[in-house]
């Protein structure tokens, strides 16, 4: 296990601001799991890296909550965004193309990782980070996130 980054985040566009500057570190092959509460922040947290890496600010990731899988291509690697918030097991992952992405030049991120016991450290090539966003406790700021970055392999 590495070290733990912790941020707080005031508003969507800070989420995407510390998003940003974490992809700066990411290769081809990163792995990123994304966990949170329904609204959280999981695609606006996405939207900041692909923005990053695409070199566009006008891409807005879009939750992949019923496509399951959005691909952006973005200087000349894939980035795949999945959602596993309905996946329940092995053989959805297989059938959802998750194996697959994980070659080539593609970095790899998805939500609700949680949702699908298992050891995704065996599947993954290159670096794997784990993201948690967490809302406010208190409830007084609506937008208020604190988001911990952990680099797990």
């Amino acid at each position: 296990m590495g070290n733990i980054q912790s941020f707080e985040s005031n508003s969507p566009e800070d989420t995407e601001s510390i998003a940003a500057e974490f992809a700066k570190k990411l290769k081809p092959f990163d792995f990123i799991a994304l966990n949170g509460r329904l609204g959280a922040g999981k695609t606006k947290f996405t939207s900041g890296i692909i923005r990053l890496l695409c070199e566009n600010g006008d891409v807005t990731a879009v939750s992949p909550t019923y496509s399951i899988m959005n691909k952006y291509s973005c200087g000349g690697g894939i980035v795949n965004h999945f959602d596993f918030y309905r996946l329940k097991s092995v053989y959805d992952l297989e059938t959802c193309g998750f194996f697959d992405s994980l070659g080539g030049k593609n970095l790899t991120i998805a939500e609700w990782t949680d949702t699908v016991k298992i050891d995704y450290t065996k599947y993954i090539a290159g670096n794997y980070y784990s993201v948690n966003i967490k809302m406010d406790p208190d409830k007084k700021n609506k937008e208020k996130r604190y988001i911990e970055i952990e680099k797990i392999l």
